[in-house]
């Protein structure tokens, strides 16, 4: 605190168990979705499943992409499964119930599965049949669309689907945007009704840098693209002198 005053430090220096420390509030930002944001580690969510997330807004028509990349692993290393979903999300308004959120739907419309190792394959070649895809056609490796069949009934994936969102962007000591999107509910559900809108944040999504709102296929910090046996865009795992090369550019 003296070497580097700061009106926080001096608040808290003072204070005592009589007289916690009440600090200044932040400058609330304008909600910017646009752009491309990554999750900064490996996440965790409810019955034991982890993942990291890249989402792209297209602020000009209302339009989003995400990826979310499972793994069986808390480092995110053993990958299981990969989901690709799109579609729309809804002008914001200020949340009533939390103090600097934005609450929006989104509506997911289309989605796409890749399966990564072969337990996730042998469940999704045992689900019924048009329930997930074509039946019995899954391979590992292999991104196949869902959205004929209304989603995949083994991931609980249903479609068309609407989350009721909560939102918030601020920026980090390093002058870096963040994104805070709704925590997920803890019994595993899904916010897909006004009652069920999130009250808490996620661990924070940073913009990428120079990203473009046309980047149509995904480059994440761990997969690239290469055609599938269909000839549609698939991933596949990046060698480690190249994540370490990924990882210097962005830092």
């Amino acid at each position: 605190h003296h070497v580097h005053p700061c009106p926080a430090c001096g608040i808290i220096y003072r204070a005592d168990e009589h007289h916690p420390p009440i600090l200044p509030v932040s400058a609330q930002l304008p909600m910017q979705l646009s752009g491309s944001w990554v999750s900064t580690h490996c996440e965790v969510r409810p019955a034991v499943l982890f993942l990291t997330r890249y989402f792209i807004f297209h602020g000009n028509n209302h339009t989003w992409e995400g990826y979310y990349y499972h793994y069986s692993d808390p480092l995110c290393q053993q990958p299981t499964f990969t989901i690709y979903a799109s579609g729309h999300y809804t002008q914001g308004i200020p949340s009533s119930k939390v103090r600097g959120g934005t609450e929006l739907a989104f509506k997911v419309t289309r989605a796409r599965v890749m399966p990564m190792d072969q337990v996730t394959v042998t469940m999704l070649n045992s689900s019924k049949p048009g329930s997930c895809g074509l039946t019995r056609s899954w391979s590992a490796g292999v991104e196949q669309d869902i959205t004929p069949t209304n989603g995949c009934l083994a991931l609980g994936i249903k479609l068309p689907h609407t989350e009721y969102e909560l939102f918030k962007t601020e920026h980090d000591t390093r002058d870096r945007s963040l994104l805070y999107v709704g925590e997920r509910p803890t019994d595993g559900s899904s916010p897909d009704s006004p009652d069920k809108r999130p009250t808490s944040y996620q661990a924070p999504l940073i913009q990428c840098a120079g990203a473009s709102e046309e980047f149509s296929n995904y480059v994440s910090l761990k997969y690239v693209g290469k055609n599938d046996g269909n000839g549609s865009e698939a991933l596949k795992p990046l060698p480690v002198a190249f994540l370490l090369f990924i990882a210097l550019v962005f830092l």
